[in-house]
């Protein structure tokens, strides 16, 4: 039995060694063309989650001014 099991997992590399010999540059444009779009949507929505981050950090900026400028102003004489 594991000498089945060995010689299928070496007629499986020998096999899938030889797709990649003989269709490597076809897989490769197959797997890029299918991947292509997704991506594409993974580049927009982290570009999104950017502009989001710079929005909320700007806000939490702006209040963190205004709290800390109030407190100076009701401490200084």
């Amino acid at each position: 039995m594991i000498k089945t099991s060995v010689a299928q997992l070496l007629l499986g590399a020998i096999a899938g060694a030889a797709a990649v010999w003989l269709w490597g540059d076809e897989l490769r444009r197959f797997a890029d063309g299918r991947t292509r779009q997704a991506r594409a949507r993974a580049a927009d929505a982290i570009q999104s989650v950017q502009d989001r981050t710079g929005e909320v950090l700007d806000a939490a900026k702006d209040q963190v001014t205004s709290t800390l400028q109030a407190g100076q102003n009701a401490i200084r004489p």
